[in-house]
Parts: C-alpha cells; sequence; structure tokens
C-alpha cells in the first residue's frame, strides 16, 4: 500500500516524524476505506482537515506511538477521533483548548483523566467541524 501522489506531497517538506505518522495514519484510513468499497487520496482542506472522497465521512488522528482512521459511507453525518499519549499536557495546551471553567473542573483530576478530557473534546470538536464548520480543525500554539 502507497501513498496517493497528491498525499505525498503535503508532507513532502516535513520532518521524518511527520512524514511517518501522516503516511501510516493515511495507510490505515486507505484500508478502512477498502473494506467498504472506496479508493481514493484524502488530501487537505484549508484548514488542515482531512477531505474524504464523496460520500465518505471520517476522521484521522495519530500520536507518536498510535494512529487511528475511522470512514462510513453508511447513515453517520460527521465523526471524530482523537489519541494522545503524551505523559502530560503543557499548560499552554490546556489554556488553548479547555474554558477557564473546564480548567478548574480537571485542576484535581489525575493526568490519564485530562487526557481523556483532552481527547474527547477533540473529537468532537472534529465532528462538530465536520458537520457545519463549528468545531476547529485546530492547529496548536
Amino acid at each position: 500500500m502507497r501513498l496517493f501522489d497528491g498525499e505525498r506531497a503535503l508532507v513532502g517538506n516535513a520532518t521524518a516524524k511527520r512524514r511517518r505518522e501522516f503516511t501510516e495514519t493515511r495507510l490505515l484510513a486507505h484500508e478502512a476505506l477498502r473494506r467498504i468499497g472506496h479508493d481514493g487520496p484524502i488530501l487537505k482542506g484549508s484548514d488542515g482537515e482531512p477531505l474524504w472522497p464523496s460520500g465518505i465521512v471520517g476522521s484521522l488522528s495519530h500520536c507518536p506511538s498510535l494512529c487511528v482512521a475511522v470512514a462510513s459511507a453508511e447513515r453517520i453525518r460527521a465523526v471524530g477521533v482523537d489519541v494522545d499519549d503524551s505523559d502530560g499536557l503543557s499548560d499552554g495546551i490546556m489554556r488553548f483548548v479547555f474554558s477557564s471553567e473546564e480548567l478548574a473542573s480537571l485542576r484535581m483530576a489525575s493526568s490519564v483523566e485530562r487526557r481523556a478530557a483532552f481527547c474527547a473534546k477533540e473529537a468532537a470538536s472534529k465532528a462538530l467541524y465536520a458537520l457545519d464548520g463549528t468545531g476547529t480543525s485546530v492547529r496548536y500554539p
């Protein structure tokens, strides 16, 4: 299995780490597409969001130790997934993603609980963006 030319072009100038994560995630997505009878490149939109083939909804996520891809062509309007394997999220990322009220409720949470909250919020944001553009295709500071 290989990337499509247009996909390779998206990471032509990226670091080796970024190219590896991108490639592994896209190849997994292509396998998901093949299983539901579809094929084609998954390019990027203006906000960095994946552009799925016509009639397909999906979501991608990756971190250094894991990648995930979900695609569907049946009865689903949007889907969002997120994974993160970091030991701790920086204060800057936490302030970027969570409101002050959410941060207050997470103050006593374990690092696993904070990471789970982060991934849940990211997944919801991806699904909302796919539905109507109200979520975000997030690029972190």
